[in-house]
């Protein structure tokens, strides 16, 4: 879900660490995208089904001024005639097609960067799947279009749309794969590491790549360790470059998966 939060901005590692911090740092408006993907997977993983209102809901923006019921149509498909995968491609496609100001003069002056409508049409992309069963929570999405580049004739088009969203796909599993590579390899290395020691250091690190970002205090309570004993355990970690220290405070500090957020970083395509 991180990475599908990341990937319609193209956000980088420092971007998604800053996602999942406590302090509630990092870019405001991939914090409230992120929000929105959590309360509308949350939604369709019920079965509910997306409309261009419960979009601009989630997302937090005005009601659109362009016609919503054509799209509607297509969104709700009562009978499940489309698959989800069609659907979400066609949704795309009206979506960027109406937010660009296609089908109302009142936006004709949007750009093909707008982030509004960067964000409208992968959140809608993500729900559908989901919803559709085509994947099993908001995991996948489509990427990125590429920083201060118009979208090209080929983006705009359905056969550009599914090679985006095969791209995006192939990218994913590959991410996972690594960072789960990423977690067989940084266990061994506790273990050849820290000899006894290594025991509570591996319960830490398996926390650390459940939450990504954890603290000192949460880990202490989550592990059922004393402060000390957790704080030692992290500082090991630490040590061998596993955990990193991201809010440079000398209280109240925050110790990041790295390793893992850098393997599913949009357009990494995996590598570490």
């Amino acid at each position: 879900m991180l990475r599908c939060i990341a990937a319609p901005s193209g956000a980088s590692h420092t971007g998604m660490i800053a996602l999942v911090r406590p302090d509630g740092e990092g870019d405001d408006l991939l914090r409230a995208y992120g929000h929105a993907v959590r309360d509308g997977a949350a939604r369709a993983r019920g079965g509910a089904l997306a409309s261009v209102a419960t979009l601009h809901e989630l997302l937090r923006l005005p009601l659109p001024a362009w016609p919503a019921s054509p799209i509607d149509e297509l969104l709700r498909d009562t009978h499940e005639r489309t698959p989800p995968v069609l659907k979400a491609a066609l949704a795309a496609l009206a979506l960027r097609a109406a937010a660009l100001g296609e089908l109302d003069e009142t936006t004709e002056k949007s750009e093909p960067n707008d982030p509004n409508a960067a964000r409208l049409v992968a959140l809608a992309v993500t729900l559908l799947l989901c919803v559709g069963g085509a994947t099993t929570d908001a995991w996948l999405t489509l990427p990125s279009s590429g920083s201060g580049k118009s979208a090209s004739h080929a983006d705009l088009s359905l056969g550009g749309t599914f090679a985006a969203l095969a791209r995006e796909a192939r990218a994913a599993e590959r991410g996972l794969l690594a960072a789960r590579d990423c977690i067989d390899t940084d266990q061994q290395r506790v273990r050849d590491s820290l000899g006894r020691a290594a025991y509570s250091a591996l319960d830490v690190l398996a926390l650390l790549g459940d939450k990504i970002v954890i603290t000192v205090p949460e880990t202490a309570r989550a592990l059922g360790l004393t402060p000390p004993t957790a704080g030692a355990a992290v500082a090991r970690l630490v040590e061998l470059g596993i955990a990193r220290e991201v809010t440079g405070k000398a209280r109240s500090r925050a110790f990041a998966y790295e390793g893992i957020v850098r393997a599913l970083e949009p357009g990494s395509a995996g590598k570490q």
